[in-house]
């Protein structure tokens, strides 16, 4: 394993503490405001809620819905008496008692996220006296889970998940798994012919990369606790784009001018912390910019108020509780390959609690650790190769309440780390690792209602907020020397293969019996380290409330990053010649070298080509600046959120304008048709900004004299650079036209939403090619996206045909169509040399659109079920996915020349229909009060489902049913 940068680690972990520790100066400035004791609970955080004045009870049915609460109280109580309006940013707790501000109810918190509502003075009187009030108690909950919108009725193409649902619906400790089950979200390859496991696809545990409405899987707008945790330095190479950009045992050769294994994103966000998840593939709201897929939001567990609370979780899976299945075309293993040995283990502890009546904090740590081994080519050896993968996150944030609001301190680190030996060198290593630290300070401030130019403005909130994050991807690959042997040589003499020559310097290097062709041993690495990353500051105010017929929202933000590429130090490749590899020495009887130099050369063999990847260290800055405004208004049956947003950034140059619209009409009750139009603009991208003058490889030689005699590299080739041109251009963009129906059905009270969406994607980055060592941005591209969705969400009631304390029915299908001329900014659409042949007719590879079954699969169905039993003590989950068959197209691996251009073949392929399902669950044995011990289990692929995949000979084991077993405590 390479060495890691502890210096730099400890140095950037120094850095994280004392940002953390800040809170108790940013708190002690200010007079501090008590709150009364035991009525707060977990605060959930600041959250945009907007319930107008109505009676209490709707009102109250609201609430639950868009904050996840449950509120119980009489029927008697609320009967005949209205709610105050509420709207703007603000914290559960805070919005229930405005609503109820007034009607002589006060709030019992009975926990993180449930109160109860009694008359004003039953508590105290109930306390006087040494005794309780029962009453019948109407209980009014959050639909199970999952919300099909949210208070805005523009927000059709937003879901809401808390953490139950996206912890059922993961297959993993990777909470982007849980995107899998929604529509709109592509996430498979269905074509994929070397599907086999192998070492590096067991030890990664990073983030799964979705694909959102049609969109690239590096243009989401994932954000963490308001910090955006997206790579704006580019995920794409154009160095062997045929490899996507994760190592691989199948590889034998290792590109050292690419970056190995980018991510879109920054921060790798486990699934123990989420406390709700919001996903949003259409409609967004304007105060959302810098993506054309889809906006993922996650909310992490806030601090506890009312007292201190811990939670202990691990989790184990291993080879030993998975299914291997063969899935060679011909269902055999030729080469006797064994199961891959491996396990995965996950471990997660979460602090939290007040240290002062108006300060409190919240302290997490998860770590999965991966381990698996594998065997090394022959003429290595046999001793196994062991690699391991380490993924960890830290958080830190605490709360102070101020008579200035609401102060948060956050500070959150990803340190991930994953191990790669090659197979076939000696010691080749190219590990990869993801560190960030991202930090936030945030205001919430609640202003008094008050007038401007005659409109009153009420339950207005200012969030302001400051973050910084700083992110690198860094390859580790030990010796900046890689050396290829010969170790034997063969010729075919009168007919016959001969072996001409055999090593006696490479004792390390065995010699294959069976062999009869020349072989080569490699040995060093691949640099010690070259990296790529981006240093972001961000600045910004949101400001919302009430006015008029419903609320506003306007905000703006300043940005600023730098991005960085580099490698540290020089990286020199030899490859080595013998003596029989020469005519004329042949000739001679010539066997040995004589050296006449000091590089690289021994009589037995010398290098006759040298390469040097020279280190560089590239940076590139951007300022980036946004601003929008956003009304929603309701007037009787109809309902306007008409928005704007403007976006503009220094490299670029351009003033992008986003206008957004979505008009809802209400007819009826509980019924609600909407559409929309709305423009987004990509994120800004330094992809091509820090690839532009990074050092070409250079390539010397030398050649024997006619005697043996070897001399230095006379020739010194002049250093190229590639050049990657991103000037003067449009930044790319998508319009969206939607149309949804909403409404609630009289006869299973279920909640139903059905949309359509189409969406042209114009100006689409791709790029020329004018020679092989440069690179043009343009914006020729373009695509499309439409689709079907139905969607349905009820919580089903208890009944003999129900055992369940409470459950839940998620479901939903959906068609799509997705058609784009680059998947990628670095596809030449113009490209001769890469090319598609499909029943006789040629084909760029930007010109050829047709169903592949990767990211593409048309007609997809979900549905989750969920229920709690026993008093909530028993909880199970279950997730299934069904692909419906489809006609596509495959690459046959076969290749044709047509008018002198070698094309790919592809043809149709009929994929079946898969069916998948999860099943999840836990058993709460032990419980005492808020304190409990739990066990839990996962099964992924339950009835051991292969899909339409295959696997090669070199791997041909799948993984099919997998199985997860852990353990849970509460205190």
């Amino acid at each position: 394993m390479a060495e890691r940068k502890v210096s730099v680690g400890k140095r950037r972990l120094a850095m994280f503490m004392v940002s953390t520790a800040l809170v108790s100066a940013s708190a002690g400035v200010f007079e501090v405001r008590a709150q009364d004791a035991g009525t707060s609970p977990t605060t959930n955080g600041p959250r945009a809620i907007s319930i107008p004045a109505q009676p209490i009870d709707a009102a109250l049915r609201a609430f639950t819905r868009q904050t996840g609460w449950q509120v119980g109280y009489a029927a008697a109580l609320v009967s005949g008496r209205t709610s105050a309006a509420v709207a703007g940013e603000t914290d559960p707790l805070v919005a229930l008692r405005a609503l109820t501000a007034g009607a002589g109810i006060e709030i019992r918190v009975t926990g993180a996220r449930t109160a109860s509502l009694v008359a004003e003075g039953t508590i105290d009187e109930a306390a006087a006296a040494g005794t309780t009030v029962l009453e019948e108690i109407t209980v009014s909950s959050s639909g199970g889970g999952v919300k099909l919108g949210t208070e805005s009725a523009g927000d059709t193409g937003t879901t809401v998940m808390d953490s139950t649902q996206v912890g059922i619906r993961t297959s993993s400790g990777d909470a982007n798994s849980f995107l899998r089950g929604l529509p709109n979200v592509q996430y498979q390859n269905d074509t994929n012919e070397n599907a086999g496991v192998e070492s590096q696809a067991l030890l990664n545990t990073k983030p799964q990369e979705v694909s959102i409405s049609g969109g690239r899987t590096y243009e989401n707008n994932f954000i963490l606790n308001g910090i955006g945790i997206n790579t704006i330095t580019g995920t794409e190479e154009p160095y062997d784009t045929g490899n996507r950009g994760e190592l691989s045992d199948d590889d034998t050769a290792y590109n050292a001018d690419r970056i190995y294994g980018l991510h879109s994103q920054t921060v790798f966000v486990p699934t123990d912390f989420v406390e709700s998840a919001t996903v949003i593939d259409s409609n967004a709201s304007a105060r959302y910019g810098a993506f054309q897929g889809g906006v993922v939001e996650y909310e992490l567990m806030q601090p506890a108020t009312d007292r201190l609370r811990a939670l202990a979780s691990v989790e184990y899976e291993s080879d030993d509780l998975v299914k291997y299945n063969l899935a060679t075309e011909d269902g055999l293993n030729p080469n006797a390959i064994g199961e891959p040995e491996f396990y995965k283990k996950k471990k997660a502890f979460s602090v939290t609690g007040p240290i002062t009546d108006n300060i409190a904090v919240i302290g997490q740590y998860s770590v999965t650790d991966a381990w698996t081994n594998k065997a090394k080519n022959y003429i290595y050896g046999d001793e196994l190769m062991q690699s391991e993968s380490k993924n960890e996150f830290y958080r830190f944030q605490a709360n102070a309440e101020t008579d200035l609001g609401l102060f948060k301190l956050e500070g959150i680190h990803t340190d991930y780390y994953q191990d790669f030996e090659s197979d076939d060198y000696r010691v080749l290593e190219i590990d990869t690792a993801t560190r960030t630290y991202a930090g936030k300070l945030e205001n919430l401030y609640e202003f008094e209602d008050f007038s401007l130019g005659g409109e009153t403005l009420s339950n207005v909130s200012l969030t302001s907020k400051i973050t910084a994050s700083k992110s690198d991807a860094l390859n580790l690959g030990g010796d900046n020397t890689i050396r290829n042997w010969i170790s034997t040589y063969w010729r075919t003499i009168s007919g016959t293969r001969t072996k001409v020559f055999e090593s006696s310097m490479l004792d390390w290097c065995r010699v294959d019996p069976t062999s009869t062709t020349t072989t080569s041993c490699r040995e060093g690495g691949m640099g010690k380290e070259r990296g790529q990353g981006q240093e972001s500051y961000t600045w910004s105010q949101a400001l919302a409330g009430d006015i008029g017929n419903g609320t506003f929202r306007t905000g703006y933000e300043f940005g600023y990053t730098e991005a960085h590429r580099w490698r540290a130090e020089d990286y020199v490749s030899y490859t080595y010649n013998v003596a029989q590899a020469y005519t004329a020495l042949r000739a001679a009887n010539i066997s040995t070298f004589t050296c006449n130099t000091t590089e690289e050369c021994y009589g037995e063999q010398f290098a006759y080509s040298k390469t040097v990847h020279k280190a560089y260290d590239i940076h590139a800055q951007i300022m980036q600046a946004n601003a929008y405004l956003e009304l929603d208004q309701t007037f009787d049956w109809l309902n306007l959120r008409p928005g704007i947003r403007f976006d503009y950034d220094d490299y670029q140059g351009n003033l992008n304008i986003s206008p957004r619209l979505v008009a809802t009409v209400t007819p009826m009750e509980d019924f609600s048709i909407s559409g929309g139009f709305n423009r987004y603009y990509d994120a800004a991208n330094l992809s091509y900004a820090i690839r532009n003058q990074q050092p070409r490889v250079t390539t010397y030689s030398r050649q024997p004299s006619s005697t043996g005699a070897v001399g230095d590299f006379a020739t010194t080739p002049t250093q190229t650079y590639y050049t990657l041109d991103a000037a003067d251009l449009k930044t790319p963009y998508t319009d969206e036209f939607t149309a949804a129906i909403n409404f609630t059905d009289p006869f299973t009270e279920g909640e139903w939403r059905f949309r359509y969406l189409h969406r042209s994607s114009r100006d689409q980055y791709s790029s020329r090619t004018p020679t092989n060592t440069s690179y043009v941005l343009t914006n020729n591209a373009k695509g499309s996206y439409d689709s079907l969705t139905a969607e349905y969400a009820k919580e089903l009631p208890i009944a003999t045909w129900n055992p369940a304390d409470n459950s839940l029915l998620a479901a939903s299908i959906t068609w799509a169509d997705k058609n784009v001329s680059a998947d990628s900014y670095f596809v030449d659409e113009d490209d001769l040399e890469k090319r598609i042949s499909y029943k006789g007719t040629s084909y760029t590879q930007a010109g050829f659109n047709a169903v592949t079954g990767n990211m593409d699969i048309p007609l997809r169905a979900q549905v989750g079920l969920s229920g709690s039993f026993f008093d909530e003590r028993l909880t199970l989950g279950l997730a299934a996915n069904y692909n419906f068959a489809y006609d596509g197209v495959e690459d046959t691996d076969d290749n044709e020349s047509i008018d002198g251009v070698l094309h790919d073949i592809w043809d149709d392929k009929a994929f079946a229909a898969v069916l998948t399902v999860d099943l999840s669950g836990s058993y709460k044995f032990a419980s005492v009060d808020d304190h409990g011990m739990t066990l839990n289990f996962k099964v992924v692929n339950l009835f051991n489902e292969l899909g339409n995949a295959k696997s090669s000979n070199g791997n041909p084991w799948v993984i099919g049913r997998t199985l997860w077993v852990g353990a849970s405590a509460e205190f």
